[in-house]
């Protein structure tokens, strides 16, 4: 992979959100966004300190026991994620489903993270993420969120058999 190179360029304050919105627009079009990792690998990249490790069935299990309100926040995003494999959710539309606002999805997903840690020592999430805009949104730029096929199957094995 190439190093990217960056270069500061002064905005007005006013215009920076919709600089990033642009940013991520960009790379949008240019399929940029993300990596997709192997199927059942999604997520967050290993930072160095955690590996990245395959989701299994057993993993999903597991999270689904969990009594932890963030990780049970989780894995009802999990729940809606897999309903349709590889599209993607804007933290909007995510935030409307759940009944949740973007404050208690950013502190369960900093929670979650911790908590992948701490039990099961990796780094990436089941679900993969990306920066985009959302044109049904008022916020410039948000987080979407999706699970790749191989995902969502574990995902719905492992709610069948619990």
């Amino acid at each position: 992979m190439s190093q990217q190179q960056f270069i500061s360029v002064p905005v007005p304050a006013q215009y920076v959100t919709r600089v990033y919105a642009l940013l991520a627009e960009l790379d949008l079009k240019e399929g940029g966004m993300s990596s997709p990792l192997p199927g059942g690998t999604q997520g967050a990249e290993s930072n160095g300190d955690w590996p990245v490790v395959e989701w299994t069935v057993e993993n999903f299990k597991s999270l689904i026991s969990t009594d932890l309100p963030s990780v049970q926040r989780v894995t009802a995003l999990l729940d809606v994620l897999a309903v349709e494999p590889e599209r993607l959710y804007s933290t909007t539309a995510v935030v409307e489903r759940l009944n949740l606002d973007r404050s208690q999805i950013k502190g369960a997903l900093a929670a979650f993270t911790r908590h992948l840690h701490a039990h099961y020592e990796r780094g990436n999430w089941p679900m993969k993420w990306e920066w985009g805009t959302d044109p049904d949104s008022t916020y410039q730029a948000e987080a979407f969120y999706g699970l790749d096929k191989v995902n969502a199957a574990r995902w719905q094995e492992a709610r069948t058999a619990a």
